[in-house]
């Protein structure tokens, strides 16, 4: 999990946190077993380990809600412990062990769902970082496959977050390649359907009418426009 932490403040305190409850219980087991064996009276400093656990847990708390807002991503937070979510690759795929995810009304998972929400922060690397929508069939179920979670799931915190649906959010990735695709030179030798369907397109009507409703513009006249 430290691994794929991409914010470096968030690493660093999931490691600070790791190591103070470490040093914690290492001291507590060396003074319970001097304690035990040598018979010296240990009160003070169990005293000094109980103050130090408790300082422990409030900065804890206050370092998840009030810096990263888990508080907002009860839901989020829910389904990653209770799926018992494993992160199993650079790729970030995801093993469920068959816990299903709790019923909650639509309205009031809509309220707790942010862009911060932790499934969309994974849905956002594999588009951003793996190329997902390269893939021709991609769907909500594989999607969900991936995240560890329902395909209902996954439209639901789409349409909450970016106000769109599963397809078009999808087909915005598309859009923006087939754009890099057209102002670089590496492919001047692609047509626009070539492009359309390397950025995960299956047909041409498809692409033309996702990059109209993305850009405003069919595909041709943004080429133009944009020479």
């Amino acid at each position: 999990m430290i691994r794929h932490l991409k914010d470096p403040q968030e690493k660093k305190w999931v490691i600070t946190l790791l190591t103070t409850l470490y040093l914690l219980l290492s001291t507590w087991l060396i003074t319970y077993m001097a304690g035990f064996f040598f018979g010296i009276d240990i009160s003070s400093i169990m005293s000094g380990l109980a103050l130090a656990a408790t300082f422990i847990m409030h900065w804890t708390a206050y370092i998840g809600i009030y810096r990263y807002k888990l508080a907002k991503n009860k839901d989020a937070v829910y389904h990653f412990l209770n799926n018992d979510l494993v992160i199993i690759n650079p790729n970030l795929l995801v093993a469920e062990n068959g816990i299903t995810q709790e019923n909650n009304t639509a309205e009031e998972s809509r309220e707790s769902i942010t862009a911060d929400n932790l499934y969309f922060q994974k849905l956002e690397f594999l588009c951003k970082d793996e190329y997902i929508y390269t893939d021709s069939t991609l769907n909500r179920e594989k999607v969900a496959e991936k995240l560890g979670i329902s395909p209902g799931y996954v439209s639901q915190i789409v349409n909450t977050v970016t106000g769109d649906n599963f397809a078009h959010y999808i087909n915005q990735y598309r859009v923006e390649a087939v754009k890099e695709m057209i102002s670089n030179p590496e492919y001047k030798n692609y047509n626009l359907l070539t492009m359309g369907l390397e950025a995960g397109f299956t047909s041409k009507t498809t692409f033309f009418k996702a990059f109209k409703k993305v850009t405003g513009q069919t595909p041709n006249e943004y080429k133009n426009t944009s020479k």
